[in-house]
């Protein structure tokens, strides 16, 4: 009876160890980017910057905006969102009452005599997936703020563009910084 157990995590030790042998090599791109070298270029990159500076501040003005005009609708969508919850957990909770019930027959089914001991020799099994999980009110603001508001106007490419055309280099570079594989 200690064979099985004691082969069962030798199997999971044995996957265990696979698995960790084979971790994917994570990478991460850097940006440079580098000045043109003439007094003309250097003027070019600077109206580049003020462009994209007063592109960055329309931005955010533009996505505070729209985060002030999404505020009236949090109350309602909160007060929608804690009904859902309540019969999500009313659903949970009959769910997890027949998972119970099912889990007890079972296991006096499966001994001669039903025992009250202090102790209960059969292990203890979770509920097969968690309770819905409480909605929040910050919660359902950002969730609206991510539907209807945008944060990412495109400032940082347009950069880029003028940059390079100002006579710059954007040089990119993609180095392994998790899990490389041996230098060959």
């Amino acid at each position: 009876m200690r064979l099985p157990a004691l082969f069962q995590s030798f199997v999971a030790l044995a996957l265990l160890a696979a698995m960790a042998g084979c971790a994917t090599p994570q990478y991460q791109t850097t940006v440079r980017l580098i000045p043109p070298a003439d007094a003309q270029g250097r003027a070019c990159v600077q109206d580049c910057e003020e462009k994209k500076t007063a592109c960055q501040a329309d931005c955010q003005a533009r996505h505070q905006a729209c985060v002030r005009a999404v505020e009236p609708q949090v109350e309602a969508r909160y007060l929608e969102a804690l009904k859902q919850y309540e019969l999500d957990l009313r659903r949970y909770a009959a769910e997890l009452h027949h998972y119970e019930l099912q889990l007890h027959f079972g296991w006096m089914r499966s001994r001669p005599y039903y025992d009250f001991y202090w102790w209960d020799p059969w292990p203890y099994f979770p509920p097969p997936y968690p309770p819905p999980p409480m909605p929040t009110r910050e919660g359902v603001r950002a969730q609206l703020v991510k539907a209807n508001c945008q944060d990412d106007c495109g400032c940082l490419p347009a950069y880029d563009t003028c940059f390079v055309g100002c006579g710059g280099q954007r040089v990119s570079e993609t180095v392994c910084i998790k899990n490389c594989p041996p230098a060959k």
